[in-house]
């Protein structure tokens, strides 16, 4: 049995059942994409009899729901993460804020697709959109600390930010369809084209 499967189990094992599908779904939408997602697939990755995800989720959009609010999560959290470890210049935390969107992409593929593919707008009151929105509230707070600062130039911080995530989003998007080579081949390649192009970004945001 595999070291994650173990996981898996533990965590059932110790009521934790809800967690362990969501880790296991977020395995599966990652690897294999929505159309191929199932909850029988699921319940295998987590060690767990095909009933037992249904005593949380009534189908598999239900859970697929809740694994795009815990990527919204997660994004957040490192963002807020890699802006707290940055310097104190706007550009700085531009950059990382970025690089770290394109690295979540990179390694969770599939689910950044479903978190942007229109699902959680659908519902503006369910808790994965309410997640979303917090992810967008960081850009947009970068930005106006950076305007308040002198370092970005005057307009609509939340119209800036959706430049900022147009961007991010554009570049995470051709990143891992394998679409800017070679100019974003490995870590330090993908690294020197989101500084370039977020460096690009904030000089026409100086105003």
């Amino acid at each position: 049995m595999s070291a994650d499967r173990q996981q898996n189990r533990k965590a059932y094992h110790h009521g934790d059942l809800k967690n362990a599908l969501l880790q296991a779904g977020k395995e599966v939408l990652s690897l294999e994409g929505v159309n191929r997602f199932d909850l029988r697939k699921v319940a295998r990755k987590a060690g767990v009899s095909h009933a037992a995800p249904y005593r949380h989720f009534a189908d598999k959009e239900a859970l697929i729901d809740a694994i795009v609010k815990l990527g919204f999560e997660e994004l957040a959290g490192r963002l807020a993460a890699k802006i707290e470890k940055s310097g104190h210049s706007t550009p700085e935390k531009l950059k990382v804020v970025a690089l770290e969107y394109v690295l979540f992409a990179g390694q969770n593929p599939w689910l950044l697709r479903e978190m942007f593919s229109g699902r959680s707008s659908r519902n503006r009151n369910n808790e994965a959109y309410i997640a979303s929105k917090a992810v967008y509230r960081i850009y947009r707070d970068v930005i106006h600390t950076g305007q308040e600062a002198g370092e970005i130039g005057s307009g609509d911080p939340n119209a800036l930010a959706g430049v900022l995530w147009s961007l991010m989003h554009g570049l995470a998007m051709l990143i891992i369809d394998d679409q800017v080579t070679p100019y974003a081949e490995g870590k330090r390649g993908v690294e020197r084209f989101v500084n370039y192009s977020v460096s690009t970004l904030i000089d026409g945001m100086k105003g």
